[in-house]
């Protein structure tokens, strides 16, 4: 087994997280080595061969095999778990390359929810909670403390919205256009957001004739050219409306690969490995030493020492890597697990073309009136039987290529034959189907472990996740259908259909928890800084670190908790030897 030379920080899977803090630590000197599972594709890569529906969204070129990188789901305990399909791209920068560019900070309330919800609702309506084993805690940190960081992220990332709230002042800006309901923000975003097409003004018209507060959703994606802090410029997005489940031909939509990586590069002080399987973590007296991994090319096993580490895949393979690893988190690691799951709400329009196919999926409007606790007055006045907490984004996506939407079909209408073919010529630029993001919740019995009846080609066990749909889920996809279908009939669709009934899966691109920070060691994995408890010079990053989720995308605030990790390092906020000596 061949030993290489040390590096201060080794970076386990370069995804989404792992961009900040190489990124910040390479500049300010830090020798750091991302060792990375996947391969190492370019702009060049899918410049010219992104446009094609079949092979990049059904054939999921960016996704690994099965084979490569397994995963087994169940919803029932007695159930013996099933392989499922790994949806999120195995390649240098993660699904960070292929993600739609929703870009959200969390609300204030997101940070302290079990203070929240006591306070408002009282432990008698919030009985049923505990009986489904809910375990909702309150971040070990604040949105103040964050509200710096978002800023940073928005600004060398590069996203595009109207604000909302600009230090208490709504939507100072336009004020039409703007999320009434985000947290303050200390300034504007760097540039506007996509434009709005068909589709957009249709859900538009239908929120506002309902008197809620419709905006452009903020957009991780390029309207302009832009020139970060760190001097690194990206053109602006052609509409190309291949961008979803593809990589940006352009580099206008942002990853932490162009976004990011270029910057560490320069440096000097960065290096990226790719076709580099971690198979474990060494670790000593209380400490990780090094880590064992396999060139995927060569087929030879190595080993990287380091002084810091830092765990920067996807949730999924963080807890696997450190569950083989014989790192525990004294039983915490892997549990609370959280993805979305909630009703599916589509339309068609006799009256007029949506033009959903042209443009970015996230040239979309959206609304906040039921995310959160936005409507907590009408859910008060809910039965015991539907009352539910928290809520959902509402939105109208576009990017409805003919091979990605041909299932977007009435119950009635034939998925195949002559009938269907018919009904599709005739429909396909008028239909519609929302976007409903569902927040989930933290339950005992969900959560991610080691499968004992599947290992993968190496002989390790493969990540097994466990989820169900509980009382809150099924009550609050109930509502949001409901209310999703009044907006679509306010805009005048000449027909509704769905399903309101939740299914839960093993991964849905915004798959967290397993890893979650805290202030009780006895109750979660890691500090406020992403340190571990249990082996303090290992840092975890990801959606794996989130104590509760949120009625948003998390991509924002994982990119935004790893430049709160990094200025934890660079600004001695931790002590490597000790996880509790700064909490």
């Amino acid at each position: 087994m061949a030993q290489q030379p040390r590096k201060d920080v080794v970076i386990i899977g370069y995804g989404a997280a792992a961009g900040p803090i190489s990124t910040e630590l390479a500049k300010a000197g830090y020798s750091v080595v991302a060792l990375e599972r996947g391969e190492w594709r370019t702009t060049d890569d899918f410049s010219g061969r992104t446009f094609d529906t079949l092979r990049f969204a059904h054939r999921g070129e960016l996704l690994p095999k099965q084979s490569e990188v397994a995963l087994t789901f169940r919803s029932d305990l007695e159930d013996v778990a099933r392989p499922t399909q790994y949806i999120m791209a195995n390649m240098v920068g993660g699904a960070s390359v292929h993600w739609s560019g929703q870009s959200w900070r969390y609300y204030e309330e997101d940070f302290h929810l079990r203070t929240t919800l006591e306070e408002m609702y009282g432990a008698e309506r919030l009985a049923y909670l505990e009986e489904d084993g809910a375990n909702i805690q309150d971040w070990p940190l604040t949105y103040e403390e964050l509200e710096p960081y978002y800023d940073k992220m928005e600004y060398y990332i590069g996203v595009g919205g109207f604000p909302g709230n600009i230090q208490g002042e709504i939507r100072p800006v336009n004020p039409e256009e703007g999320n009434p309901f985000e947290a303050p923000r200390e300034r504007d975003f760097p540039m506007r957001p996509l434009r709005d097409n068909a589709t957009d003004i249709t859900f538009r018209e239908g929120a506002l004739a309902l008197g809620l507060n419709p905006f452009h959703v903020p957009t991780a994606i390029n309207t302009e050219a832009y020139t970060n802090p760190d001097g690194l410029e990206r053109p602006a997005c052609s509409y190309c409306a291949f961008c979803t489940d593809y990589g940006c031909w352009n580099d206008s939509k942002a990853s932490s690969l162009v976004a990011l990586l270029p910057t560490a590069l320069e440096t000097g002080n960065m290096e990226v490995r790719p076709n580099s399987h971690v198979l474990r973590i060494n670790h000593e007296n209380g400490r990780a030493v090094s880590v064992d991994y396999l060139d995927l090319i060569t087929g030879e096993q190595h080993t990287q020492p380091g002084d810091i580490f830092y765990m920067g895949a996807y949730t999924f393979q963080n807890v696997r890597t450190l569950l083989h690893s014989g790192i525990t988190g004294g039983g915490q690691v892997g549990k609370y697990f959280m993805n979305r799951s909630g009703p599916s709400v589509s339309a068609y329009f006799d009256d007029r073309y949506l033009n959903g196919w042209a443009g970015p999926a996230v040239q979309r409007q959206g609304l906040d009136d039921y995310n959160g606790e936005n409507n907590a007055e009408e859910k008060m006045q809910l039965s015991d039987e539907d009352f539910f907490v928290r809520g959902a984004f509402i939105g109208s996506p576009s990017q409805r290529h003919p091979l990605e939407a041909y299932n977007i079909v009435p119950p009635d209408v034939p998925r195949w034959g002559r009938a269907f073919k018919d009904y599709w010529l005739e429909n396909f630029n008028r239909i519609i189907s929302l976007q409903i993001l569902q927040e989930p919740l933290p339950y005992e019995t969900s959560y991610i472990d080691l499968d004992p009846n599947y290992v993968d080609q190496y002989g390790v066990p493969v990540a097994r996740v466990q989820r169900q749909a509980k009382q809150n889920e099924i009550r609050m996809s109930r509502y949001m259908f409901q209310k999703a279908t009044e907006i679509l009939e306010a805009a005048g669709a000449a027909r509704v259909w769905g399903n309101s009934t939740p299914r839960p899966t093993a991964t849905m691109t915004h798959d967290t928890g397993g890893l979650r920070m805290g202030s009780d060691p006895s109750m979660s994995v890691t500090n406020k800084y992403g340190q571990m408890w249990e082996i303090p010079n290992i840092l975890v990053g990801g959606g794996a670190l989130l104590p509760t989720m949120s009625g948003h995308n998390p991509t924002e605030t994982i990119w935004t908790l790893s430049y709160w990790t990094a200025d934890a390092v660079l600004e001695n906020k931790i002590d490597l030897e000790d996880a509790q000596a700064f909490t």
